[in-house]
């Protein structure tokens, strides 16, 4: 068993997304993955690039103006103590200060154990789009029992239920690890044939009738927080 760190950033006002996009996989991803006092402690890296078409999005984002998501980094270690190595490197620091002048300091970070599958199809590594989705419970139930729920019911929705299931080539929950500072309890990844199809799953009565409901029950909706993106950038890893 491992962990996973997530993190949702964002290009600063001013950068464009192309540049940030370059900047993002050429520059400070392979910093930390060209530099071998910081990759030793990396088990693998990668980077899920915000789709082109999936930028529309935000100009009817509910938050109101500004920029949305560009990506989520992704980042696996052996354990806590792999990641709190890392960023004890001395190096780690110059490393984290490339990013101001492209990325904004705003970030969505949550540290999970290692996925549970409730989806795995052998299509998987074929897919075209694949969600990456920030969580945070609802603050009237407690953390146990949003795990649980998390996993069994709302996991058991798309195991069970045609419509919501055949869409999905996968289907992981992260959980969050509970640490006294943690802002969000985990996160969603899914993956799709396109991103057509991801819009297309949207649509079925299952998600009005069921999704929607649970959703409203065991997470706080506002704080939810989605990227679309392609097949990941692997830095680190196979």
């Amino acid at each position: 068993m491992g962990i996973k760190l997530f993190a949702f950033g964002r290009r600063r006002e001013g950068v464009a997304t192309e540049e940030f996009h370059r900047w993002w996989e050429d520059v400070h991803a392979r910093g930390l993955a060209d530099e071998p006092t910081l990759r030793r402690h990396v088990r693998r890296y990668e980077l899920n690039h915000r789709l082109a078409e999936d930028y529309v999005r935000d100009r009817y984002r509910p938050e109101g103006t500004g920029l949305g998501w560009d990506g989520a980094a992704v980042l696996w270690f052996d354990s806590l103590a792999d990641l709190e190595a890392l960023q004890a490197e001395p190096a780690f620091a110059a490393h984290a200060a490339d990013a101001t002048a492209f990325r904004d300091d705003e970030q969505l970070v949550v540290i999970t154990h290692d996925p549970e599958a409730i989806v795995d199809k052998p299509e998987r590594a074929d897919a075209g789009a694949k969600m990456v989705c920030i969580l945070r419970h609802n603050p009237a139930i407690d953390l146990p029992t949003f795990h649980e729920h998390w996993l069994h019911h709302h996991g058991g929705l798309f195991q069970r239920i045609e419509e919501l299931n055949e869409p999905l080539l996968a289907y992981d929950q992260n959980h969050g690890i509970d640490l006294p500072d943690a802002d969000y309890d985990g996160v969603t990844e899914q993956w799709f044939t396109s991103y057509g199809t991801f819009i297309g799953s949207l649509g079925v009565e299952a998600v009005q009738t069921e999704v929607n409901p649970d959703v409203a029950y065991f997470l706080e909706q506002s704080s939810i927080e989605f990227v679309m993106a392609g097949p990941p950038t692997v830095v680190i890893g196979d």
